[in-house]
């Protein structure tokens, strides 16, 4: 045998050719580890203490106009006015080609934009075919934007898949409206047999991990579902997105975004597309901070003095005032971040954080020491 190999390379025309051939694999090996290393660093997440607070959620100052649409007035109450309401849409790959400068002329100020989603019958999880050119072409015309992924998770750890997914599209792009899981299929195709409690659970991983990263979260689905499918009383706090084709909603549980057509017309979108109503905005004067409404939502809450370090326990909200019924969130803070308490409730802790009084729910926090 090792007769036979000398006489191979002793021949200069084997040997050329069993050279180029070893050059080949090397190149082709070296190519896919190239490859690989490339392809893990685009889907790695940065560690967690390397981003902050991406930006901050405050109430809406912008004074009412009336859009022209006629159909939505009866819902909007007197405590929505007082703050004031803006009017948007969401679009995904099946609203095609956008001309996003015609919808910002229509009075549209906001775009809810797909970036992703996950197979109701199979498990691939895949990035929206318009996601890049929506909310690139959203920002430029001056609108909000906000992201959504729809999401057939079935247990957590699909959920954190669904979730790291979403911050590595979004990572490079600013957002001014909330990143969103899209919840609304139940007891089907993938989600067969896949019970309330965890579903629930499946939404918390998702909106927290997201939330980890410094961007404010929201849940979308339909009425019934927040009514029925839900556990709402694991989710309070959060934002929340309703989907309710119709006139007038008699949804009676807290939301912050109305989808209330399926139907809509919009100038530079040759489909129908949905319609939706934020009770919301941002501002850049914090002194602008419209108070709650007269006899609505009395935030009286006594609170003992105390001062002592506390510590978050995951990714948690902080408000402007002690109450979730107004749209006060001031944004996300990260798990383990030290906020000085001067003053605790039965359900929320006053504290000092980056040096304003905010409050935070008992629950999310514990003593540092």
């Amino acid at each position: 045998m090792l007769e036979f190999v000398i006489n191979i390379f002793e021949n200069e025309k084997y040997a050329k050719r069993i050279t180029t051939c070893f050059i080949a694999f090397v190149v082709i090996v070296t190519s896919f580890f190239i490859t690989s290393a490339i392809k893990m660093y685009h889907t790695k997440i940065k560690p967690l203490n390397e981003l902050k607070l991406i930006y901050e959620f405050k109430p809406n100052t912008i004074k009412y106009q009336a859009f022209n649409d006629t159909n939505i007035s009866g819902d909007i109450s007197e405590k929505f006015l007082s703050y004031g309401v803006s009017y948007g849409i969401d679009v995904s790959e099946w609203q095609g080609s956008i001309d996003w400068e015609k919808v910002k002329a229509t009075g549209i100020s906001f775009a809810m934009i797909r970036c992703g989603f996950r197979q109701t019958e199979g498990s691939e999880v895949i990035e929206d075919a318009t996601f890049r050119q929506n909310i690139e072409g959203a920002t430029k015309a001056g609108l909000k934007v906000g992201v959504y992924f729809f999401g057939t998770a079935k247990n957590e750890r699909e959920a954190i898949e669904e979730a790291e997914f979403t911050v590595n599209l979004i990572k490079d792009y600013h957002l001014t409206y909330p990143v969103v899981y899209d919840i609304e299929t139940f007891n089907s195709g993938r989600l067969k047999n896949i019970g309330m409690s965890t579903i629930t659970n499946n939404v918390l991983a998702f909106t927290e991990t997201v939330g980890s990263f410094g961007y404010e979260t929201m849940i979308y689905s339909f009425k019934d579902a927040l009514s029925y499918y839900l556990d709402m009383g694991r989710l309070e706090g959060k934002l929340i997105w309703l989907a309710h084709w119709v006139n007038k909603t008699d949804y009676n549980g807290q939301y912050h975004m109305w989808q209330y057509s399926d139907s809509g017309r919009v100038d530079g979108i040759k489909t129908n597309v949905d319609l939706n109503i934020s009770y919301f905005d941002y501002v850049d004067d914090e002194d602008k901070i419209i108070p709650s409404p007269d006899g609505e939502h009395s935030t009286d809450v006594s609170f003992t003095p105390v001062e002592e370090e506390v510590k978050t326990i995951k990714s948690a909200t902080i408000r402007t005032s002690p109450t979730s019924t107004i749209p006060n969130k001031l944004g996300t803070v990260k798990k383990n971040t030290t906020m000085l308490r001067t003053g605790i409730s039965e359900k929320y802790s006053r504290v000092i954080y980056d040096g304003r009084t905010v409050y935070i729910l008992n629950k999310d926090i514990r003593l540092s020491s």
